[in-house]
């Protein structure tokens, strides 16, 4: 079969005999010989079985952990250049498809500085075999061997050496996925591009963990730069459930990272852009697309720990941000008070009941910037913001889908998309990030239908 295009999710896609081929390991326009893997109602799934002509734009991996099936790169096999041209594609189509615009006022797509060794955090497991790596695609249960990494920076790999290597000398017990029994079960590594600086979070089971201090040491005598080490409790057998506890082995509690020309303090647990170089990039974005209304009031809702709420303030706007986790809210207005900014205001809660009390405090705000996690925001609370009447809307997005989705509930309170631009945050995977501004126009009010304008 021949593969048209990559398709946002990571596969090829095709077509055989009419039928839709979602290939693993293909690029664009080569001919490849695939196995099929798996068949689905309206599709298939496949695995290259061998590249009969291969694409202009098949590259030779940098990794030797891609040939593998490592989760952490998907397109490691398709140059720079395409890979951003295929990004560019799915935001298009994903608007036009299930946004409903033909004809988006899409902008290039913003390119990272370096498409390697930019992720300022990465996540370890460890596995019952004393194997500390990340996980194959789509084998949540299987743990890789890690010799070395090019999303991560240099320092990463020797540290993951070096915890494996004491947990196997300690003869420290490893967590089983599938039995969830054992102590050590993560580690985390954050670095600072700003300030250089490293922390580590050795993430475990409840339960004692008598050498805690002396893996501490150990890690931290590997480079000069590792000023944190902590370790964080999970108890649940989902990877993604909340830490609930975290102690402090040694150093400090946190890590500064700069961006903007502002200090943000990084935990081991803080949401933060995963690309620093490209967050500056990011943060100037809006800046300038809320530019014209210096001054005003600018609600930010899914503010995190601040860094778009912040660089506002910054610039001379009055800002509130909303978010739902407390403890970012707490982090958010330590990084005001370290900042300098301290009329910038932040609100714990969700946003469906805490903007209703902005609007009745502070009054209609003149820009929205949202900036929700991968599963969008939703109708009810893009609803309560278009009822707000802010003049912009800025969208800040990391899954164009669930963007399109949420950009149709504007549309009935007359916003229209003025600028769409996608950056690159996420070189050699799928991801890519957007920002879309939209601005409101005059309506007729009976041109609005009925569930729009009822309070919900």
């Amino acid at each position: 079969m021949t593969v048209d295009r990559l398709a946002y999710g990571g596969e090829a896609v095709g077509r055989h005999q009419g039928l839709v081929v979602f290939v693993s390991g293909a690029a664009p326009g080569e001919t490849v010989r695939v196995r099929v893997r798996r068949v689905q109602r309206r599709h298939v799934e496949a695995d290259v079985v061998s590249v009969e002509k291969a694409s202009p734009e098949r590259v030779t991996p940098r990794c030797v952990h891609f040939a593998q099936g490592c989760g952490g790169c998907t397109w490691q096999h398709v140059d720079y250049a395409g890979q951003l041209r295929a990004k560019e594609t799915a935001v298009r189509d994903s608007l036009a498809r299930l946004g409903g615009l033909r004809d988006p006022p899409l902008l290039p797509i913003i390119p990272a500085p370096s498409p390697w060794n930019y992720r300022n955090k990465m996540e370890f497991a460890f596995n019952p075999d004393g194997v500390l790596g990340l996980h194959p695609r789509g084998a949540w249960h299987s743990i890789l061997p890690l010799h070395e990494c090019s999303l991560a920076q240099p320092l990463t790999v020797a540290l993951v050496k070096a915890a494996q290597t004491f947990a196997r000398e300690a003869n420290l017990s490893l967590h089983d996925p599938r039995t969830h029994q054992g102590l050590l079960r993560e580690l985390v590594v954050r670095h600072s591009r700003g300030t250089g600086e490293t922390m580590l979070g050795i993430v475990t089971s409840p339960g004692p963990f008598d050498a805690a201090v002396a893996m501490a040491e150990r890690l931290a005598s590997v480079d000069a730069s590792v000023v944190s080490v902590v370790r964080s409790i999970r108890a649940s057998s989902d990877t993604s459930a909340p830490l609930q506890q975290t102690t402090l082995l040694r150093g400090q509690d946190h890590i500064t990272e700069t961006i903007g020309g502002l200090r943000f303090g990084i935990g081991v647990e803080t949401f933060f852009q995963t690309n620093s170089a490209q967050a500056e990039r990011l943060v100037a974005l809006v800046r300038k697309l809320a530019s014209e209304w210096s001054g005003a009031l600018i609600i930010d809702v899914y503010c995190g720990v601040g860094m778009f709420t912040l660089a506002l303030a910054s610039a001379g706007t009055k800002v509130v941000g909303i978010e739902l986790s407390a403890s970012s809210v707490a982090a958010a207005r330590i990084n005001a008070e370290n900042n300098g900014l301290h009329e910038a205001q932040f609100l714990a809660g969700d946003a469906r009941t805490v903007l209703p009390q902005v609007l009745a405090e502070h009054g209609p705000p003149r820009v929205v910037v949202l900036d929700p996690p991968r599963a969008g925001a939703g109708g009810k609370v893009m609803r309560r913001i278009a009822r707000a009447a802010p003049a912009r809307i800025i969208y800040v997005s990391c899954n164009p889908t669930t963007l399109a989705r949420d950009l149709v509930e504007l549309e009935p309170f007359g916003y229209r998309v003025s600028v769409v631009q996608p950056l690159d945050l996420f070189p050699q995977t799928y991801h890519v990030e957007t920002v879309v501004a939209l601005d409101r126009h005059a309506i007729l009010t009976d041109s609005v239908p009925p569930s729009a304008r009822e309070p919900e």
